[in-house]
C-alpha cells in the first residue's frame, strides 16, 4: 500500500503542475485544463485513501515511537491537498494564486520531509534508526 501511495502522490504533484500551468490568467483555460483537474481530482482521493491506510496500518503495528510524526504529516498531506484545490479554483476564478501556488509547494516539500524521516521512510530505513 506504501508504493501505492508514493506513486500516487508523485502523479498528483505532476499533475497539480500541468494542470495550474495549462490555465492562462490572459487566454483562459487550455483544452487539456478540464481532463487535467478531473484527474487530479481522482488522484487526490487516492491520495487520501491510501494514505489514511498507511496511517492506520503504522498505528495497528504497535510502534508508538512516531505517531505523532505520523498525525503531523497526515494533516500536512490534508493540507497539501486541500490547498492544490483552493489554488486551482482561484486560477480558474481569475483571482491571484501566485502566493498560494508557492504555499501549496512549501507544504509538499515539508510532507515529503517528515514523510521521509519516518519509520517507514527511506531514510530510517537505510540507516536503522
Amino acid at each position: 500500500m506504501l508504493h501505492m501511495h508514493i506513486a500516487s502522490w508523485v502523479l498528483l504533484i505532476i499533475l497539480f503542475f500541468a494542470a495550474y500551468f495549462n490555465f492562462s490568467e490572459k487566454q483562459g483555460a487550455s483544452p487539456y485544463f478540464k481532463p487535467l483537474h478531473m484527474l487530479l481530482r481522482l488522484f487526490m482521493l487516492l491520495v487520501l485513501i491510501s494514505g489514511f491506510w498507511v496511517w492506520i496500518q503504522a498505528f495497528s503495528s504497535g510502534d508508538a515511537g512516531s505517531h505523532m510524526l505520523l498525525t503531523l504529516k497526515m494533516i500536512c498531506g490534508v493540507a497539501v491537498v486541500a490547498l492544490m484545490e483552493v489554488t486551482m479554483t482561484k486560477r480558474k476564478k481569475g483571482q491571484p494564486s501566485n502566493g498560494l501556488m508557492w504555499t501549496t509547494v512549501l507544504i509538499i516539500i515539508l510532507t515529503m520531509i517528515i514523510g521521509i524521516i519516518l519509520p517507514m521512510g527511506p531514510i530510517t530505513q537505510m540507516f536503522g534508526l
